[in-house]
C-alpha cells in the first residue's frame, strides 16, 4: 500500500490491479506461513486516457457458456441494471455467438523460465501480455528495472524498441549478451554515484 500511495502523491493514477497466478509454485515450508502462489501486478498512468488494446489478449469464450446461453431468460435478453444503483449492468445474450471475449485481471502463468542466473525471473508470457494490451508494434517499451532482460527481449520479438534501465553489471552483461548488443550506439553505460 505504501507503493501506491507514494506514486499517488508523485501524480500517477492508480488505474488496475492484476495478479499474476503462479500455477507451479516452488514448495516450501515455513513456520508462519504458506508458500506464495501469486503476485500483484499494478498498473498507474499519467493520464486517464492511455492506450489499450484489449482485442490482443481477447481469450476462448470457455465451456461455461454452452450451459449458460443454451436457455435464455427473459431477463438475460435484455439490458439487466444493477440493483444497487451503480449504472452497471449485464445484456447475457450479447455472449451468443461469441468465440472470444476480454480475460480477466487474473493471469494463470507458470513460474518456468530459462534465465537461472537471476532472483526475480519471471516468463516470457508475463511481458508478453502486457505488451501485446499496452503497445503495438514500432512503440517503445520502458523497462526500468531491467534485470536479466526478459521484457527487453520479449520487445524485440513482438517488433517493439525498448529501453531498460539496470544498475547491477552483471544483469546488464547478461543483457547485452541476450540481446546481441555489439555496437557501441546500441548499449549506453553510465554509473552514477551518489555521496552523502
Amino acid at each position: 500500500i505504501e507503493l501506491i500511495l507514494a506514486l499517488r502523491k508523485q501524480g500517477w493514477l492508480w488505474t488496475e490491479e492484476f495478479i499474476w497466478h503462479k500455477k507451479n509454485s516452488y514448495p516450501g515450508k515455513w513456520s508462519n506461513r504458506f508458500r506464495d502462489s501469486w503476485e500483484r501486478l499494478l498498473q498507474f498512468n499519467k493520464d486517464r486516457k492511455f492506450n489499450m488494446y484489449q482485442d490482443a489478449v481477447k481469450v476462448p469464450v470457455g465451456d461455461w457458456a454452452k450451459t449458460r446461453l443454451k436457455n435464455l431468460s427473459e431477463t438475460d435478453k435484455t439490458r439487466d441494471s444493477a440493483r444497487n444503483g451503480s449504472g452497471f449492468g449485464k445484456n447475457v445474450s450479447n455472449w451468443l455467438d461469441k468465440e472470444t471475449v476480454y480475460p480477466t485481471n487474473v493471469l494463470h502463468l507458470a513460474t518456468e523460465c530459462n534465465n537461472k542466473n537471476h532472483s526475480a525471473a519471471f516468463p516470457k508470457e508475463l511481458p508478453e501480455w502486457f505488451i501485446k494490451l499496452f503497445t503495438q508494434e514500432g512503440d517503445t517499451v520502458l523497462d526500468p528495472f531491467a534485470g536479466s532482460g526478459t521484457t527487453l527481449v520479449v520487445a524485440k520479438q513482438m517488433q517493439r524498441s525498448s529501453i531498460g534501465i539496470e544498475i547491477v553489471p552483471e544483469y546488464c552483461a547478461m543483457i547485452e549478451k541476450e540481446l546481441n548488443l555489439s555496437k557501441p550506439e546500441s548499449v549506453q553505460k553510465k554509473i552514477y554515484a551518489t555521496t552523502n
